[in-house]
């Protein structure tokens, strides 16, 4: 049977080594015990969104928010070489978590919200930090749901001077379109570097958009 994955925090697994005892403490803790129910025996793997994977056993459940882990192994995934950054304009309504969530489950790296002329929705300047907080929030819960070690980063709101730079410096940037003459398919991908993306707003690119960013 697979092992439940968790998530703990880079500071409470920095430390760790194969043969350690561990204590998780807080949400995902409760999560295992009062949730998923789960006893001392079974098998539990840790991650913390940066690379690092910590795999053991329950060995011991203090209450409805600890857990004691015997640790078993512990591996550190490197950095890929090839990185997939999304430029992501701004969906509206539930459709931002989703898009978040799928491009989690599918190996994308870095979202990079963006607030393209014709977004629905719109991320006001006191509020921005706390819609990035909830992207961010949606990412992590999606690499859990899909095993990763390694939590895609959300970016701060960019706006069309930072996607294109971010085009500008990748390996291969590919901007997705309607009218676009070449298949996404047929793109010529480098074996190392940072691939960038950028996915429109429903309403499409604005012609200074799409100009700024087949020039950069």
């Amino acid at each position: 049977m697979t092992a439940s994955v968790f998530h703990a925090t880079p500071a409470e697994l920095a430390c760790v080594r194969a043969g350690f005892a561990l204590t998780i403490i807080g949400p995902e803790a409760r999560h295992a015990v009062s949730v998923m129910r789960m006893q001392p025996g079974e098998g539990i793997e840790l991650v913390d969104g940066a690379g690092r994977r910590v795999r053991g056993t329950i060995a011991s459940i203090d209450g409805r928010d600890s857990l004691g882990i015997d640790v078993a192994d512990v591996i550190d995934e490197p950095v890929p070489d090839l990185r997939l950054a999304v430029i992501q304009a701004l969906p509206k309504g539930e459709h931002a978590e989703l898009a978040v969530d799928l491009m989690t489950q599918v190996g994308v790296d870095a979202i990079v919200p963006w607030a393209a002329q014709r977004c629905v929705a719109q991320w006001k300047p006191d509020r921005a930090e706390k819609a990035r907080a909830k992207w961010q929030a949606a990412a992590a819960a999606a690499a859990k749901q899909s095993r990763r070690a390694r939590t895609p980063v959300i970016g701060a709101l960019a706006t069309l001077a930072d996607a294109c730079a971010l085009v500008s410096s990748a390996a291969v940037g590919l901007v997705l379109h309607e009218e676009a003459s070449a298949s996404l398919a047929d793109a010529q991908l480098p074996s190392a570097g940072e691939i960038v993306i950028v996915v429109g707003p429903e309403g499409g690119l604005a012609d200074d958009e799409r100009a700024g960013l087949r020039d950069a």
